[in-house]
């Protein structure tokens, strides 16, 4: 039996030229500080997705410009996540793993709930 991939292909587009906007509008100015920008990949629909690295968790967040979010999925392609819930599996084993300010719980709450907010499509 041959079972195909739903999620959407991508090329790696670039690794020189950081884009921070869509983590900037995703989480604030505070916690994206904690964050390494690794590449670029692009859709076959053309749009770009600005892979960023968190420096404690190493749990990735794969943002478009237009708020979107995808985790790599089982076959090696794109799929698309909520974005409250990219948040919460790149950020919440922090507290674990080197102790967070209340700041960080808060700008991570927040982000989480702006998210929740603007995030009405389902993926």
């Amino acid at each position: 039996m041959t079972t195909t991939c739903p999620a959407q292909p991508a090329c790696h587009a670039q690794h020189e030229t950081p884009r921070w906007q869509p983590l900037l509008d995703a989480l604030g100015e505070r916690l994206a500080t904690g964050f390494m920008w690794m590449h670029e990949d692009e859709l076959d629909d053309g749009s770009a997705v600005q892979a960023y690295k968190h420096i404690h968790t190493r749990g990735y967040l794969y943002l478009c410009d237009d708020g979107r979010a995808f985790e790599i999925s089982a076959c090696g392609r794109h799929a698309r996540l909520r974005l409250d819930v990219a948040i919460e599996r790149a950020l919440c084993s922090w507290w674990l793993l080197r102790g967070w300010e209340p700041e960080d719980r808060d700008a991570i709450l927040d982000a989480v709930q702006r998210a929740q907010r603007t995030d009405t499509s389902t993926p």
